[in-house]
């Protein structure tokens, strides 16, 4: 065994004293040289670190459920760009602090990739932050209510992505539109943002209590933007009788 090796695996297991005392520890027990199982011992060791605290980026993430391209059916609605997503699922995106904007009707995946993008950053070691828009709105008021705003903000800035989804789903007073518009200003400089809409563009305005503030926002949210248009039939809907066939079964039984 590379005695290298095991110095290295010390040293990501931040026993640094270990990793510069091995060598000299060797040469006063000769008949140690063998470090095959030492190096397999540390090997678990390390795979058990990264896979709790991977459950931890998980559980602080606040994902709903798991989700992976590898699940996702393409081939249901070809009109989708596939290939569009698989570049997005590189995640260099979020390295230049972009936006993924998925819009499109109920039922077509979106939310699906979003989380798909949002697990594939936690598994490359990155902080997360998913949730729906209404959800949003919740966290703030409540961080606004108990005088915990600064510490929800930091929370948020120290995550390299936010997902956030079914935006404009709710509408929002000023107070709230104003942080809201604070924070998709200061992503830009710390983190990517992956977003989901079923709602046209031209109607996000509607949510925000003026003009300047949604126009404001909005405009923040097409900086640096690559969108994703999901279009085609209902997932949700898929394997399901529909009122048709229900229709022709009365006529025709």
């Amino acid at each position: 065994m590379n005695i290298e090796t095991v110095k290295t695996q010390l040293r990501s297991l931040r026993l640094s004293t270990a990793a510069r005392e091995l060598e000299p520890v060797l040469l006063q027990h000769p008949k140690a040289v063998n470090l095959d199982w030492l190096s397999d011992l540390l090997t678990r060791e390390l795979d058990a670190r990264k896979q709790n605290a991977l459950k931890l980026r998980f559980k602080q993430a606040g994902f709903p459920e798991p989700a992976s391209l590898e699940t996702f059916d393409f081939s249901f609605n070809p009109a989708i760009d596939e290939l569009q997503i698989r570049e997005l699922a590189t995640l260099q995106f979020i390295d230049e602090h972009g936006i993924a904007l998925l819009l499109g009707p109920c039922g077509i995946g979106k939310t699906h990739v979003a989380l798909a993008l949002g697990m594939g950053a936690a598994r490359r070691g990155h902080r997360v932050y998913f949730a729906t828009h209404k959800k949003l709105i919740e966290h703030i008021t409540a961080a606004k209510r108990e005088g915990t705003l600064d510490q929800f903000f930091k929370r948020l800035l120290s995550c390299k992505l936010w997902v956030i989804d079914d935006w404009a789903a709710v509408a929002m007073n000023r107070e709230t539109a104003e942080e809201v518009f604070d924070l998709m200003d200061r992503h830009k400089y710390s983190s990517g943002l992956v977003l989901t809409s079923n709602r046209a563009v031209e109607e996000w305005g509607e949510v925000f209590p003026n003009s300047v503030l949604a126009n404001a926002t909005i405009d923040r949210l097409f900086e640096q933007a690559h969108t994703v248009i999901f279009q085609g039939q209902s997932y949700r809907l898929r394997g399901r009788i529909t009122t048709r066939e229900i229709d022709n079964t009365l006529r025709n039984p």
